[in-house]
């Protein structure tokens, strides 16, 4: 009877431990997945923002004679669904806000906040349109 006491207990053990570290390691790898999916849309949220600044910056500086400008552009990888907005004209600091429901990048477009009127919003899965008025001196995303 010891014996077969002794041989369950053992396996009560064993069996406890291996899940133990199965657990453990699991809880290891998704800690580290978690990590680097966080830093994978933090970068991405920069990144998205710092492509639109540049279109941004070619949409104003392009054509000087022309009243009226339009592009549309295409963020290729819209896996996290961002949201792109310029802030309302009431919040301080104006300027451009990439967001998804966790995180956010804000930047003030290299300043160019300062000297245009920035209004509107857009999701990333949607083509992406641009339009820049010189005579109204408005800078809008649609």
């Amino acid at each position: 009877m010891k014996k077969a006491q002794s041989l369950i207990i053992q396996f009560i053990l064993f069996f406890i431990i291996g899940f133990g570290l199965f657990l453990t390691t699991g809880l290891f790898f998704k800690s580290q997945s978690d990590m680097f999916r966080a830093d994978v849309l933090s970068s991405s949220l920069e990144l998205t923002n710092s492509y639109l600044s540049s279109a941004f910056i070619t949409l104003t500086s392009t054509c000087k004679q022309c009243d009226f400008i339009k592009i549309s552009k295409e963020i290729e990888n819209t896996t996290a669904g961002y949201i792109l907005e310029f802030d309302l004209v009431n919040v301080q600091p104006k300027g451009l806000n990439v967001s998804t429901e966790n995180d956010f990048f804000f930047s003030s477009v290299h300043n160019l906040n300062e000297s245009f009127d920035m209004t509107g919003s857009s999701l990333s899965a949607k083509t992406i349109i641009l339009t820049f008025s010189r005579t109204k001196n408005e800078l809008r995303i649609e």
